[in-house]
This record gives structure tokens, sequence and C-alpha cells, in this order.
């Protein structure tokens, strides 16, 4: 038997949920990783572990390309930086597609929305697997969260936050 789960229904309105995980250390990350012209592995660690408890490494390669894609005015999901800094975080150890979301949320939330679980199911009203966390579907998925964003007038870091919240209120478990 098939799950059914609840989802967001765009002509409900606008979500208005309070976000809150690890408010100081997810305030520290965004005022530090923001805009910032050098990324280092230690700032991924952090963002790892705010995320979730493992292991990574990254090359001096990638973090260029970061601190790169983390300075570029304008940039678009559509931005070619953007597919190659998201191949390279997931072929990165310990770094998988939800990871490389959050990463680059902390870099630019006006840009990328973390792609999760519970976000994700909220939005389809299906349950990530493995598979679903590609990179074409996480463009595709960002894509549907900007224009939530833009229909609401709400910055798109708060609407991944909403969807969460909206998952963990109506479909509670994962």
């Amino acid at each position: 038997m098939t799950k059914i789960y609840a989802t967001y229904d765009l002509s409900a309105g606008p979500l208005n949920f309070k976000f809150e995980y690890n408010p100081e250390e997810t305030a520290a990350l965004h005022k530090k990783l923001n805009g910032a012209s050098a990324i280092t592995a230690d700032d991924l660690r952090q963002v790892s572990l705010w995320k979730s408890d493992r292991t990574l490494n990254v090359s001096d390669q990638t973090l260029e390309k970061l601190a790169e894609l983390s300075v570029k005015m304008h940039v678009t999901i559509d931005d070619p930086i953007v597919k190659e800094v998201l191949e390279m975080l997931v072929d990165s150890q310990g770094i998988g597609l939800p990871m490389a979301s959050s990463i680059l949320k902390f870099i630019n939330p006006k840009v990328f929305p973390i792609i999760d679980v519970r976000a994700y199911r909220a939005l389809t009203g299906t349950k990530a697997h493995q598979r679903t966390y590609t990179i074409d579907n996480y463009i595709a998925y960002t894509k549907q969260l900007t224009a939530i964003a833009a229909k609401w007038n709400r910055p798109l870091r708060d609407i991944d936050e909403q969807l969460y919240c909206f998952d963990k209120k109506h479909n509670k478990k994962i």
C-alpha cells in the first residue's frame, strides 16, 4: 500500500511556519560564507556537521570553484559554473546532493535552496530516494521553489525551510 503524503498547495496561500534549526550556528554560517571570497575545507566541515554528522574531504580545486561561485555576481541556477560545482561537490568524499545543496545555500541563499527528504516530499508528495538526488532534479526543484518565492514575494531561503516545517507538521515521520 502506497502512503499518501500531504503536499503544499500553492493556491492555499503562503507558508508561515517558524523555522528553527540550530539558530546560532545557522546565522554564523550564513554570515561567514555568504559572499565569501575564500572558502576552506573547514568551512565545509562546519556545514556538514550542521546538516549531519559525517566526514568529508574536498579538493583544493573544488574549494577554489566554490569561492569563485560565492563571489560571482548575478549567478543563476542555470549558470554553467553551478552544474560544475555541484558535480565537483558530489564527487567529493562524504558529500551527496543534499549536503552539496546545504553548502551552496550558505554560500548564496538567494539562488540555492536545500533539497532534503522533507521539503521534497512536501513539494512533490513523494518520498525522495537516492536516485531522486540528481543534479538535474535539483535544478528543477530549485526552479520550482524560486517560482513559489516569487509568487509569495518571499526570499528563496525561506521556501525550503517552510516546506520542511510543513512536512514535519503534516507528514510527521520521515
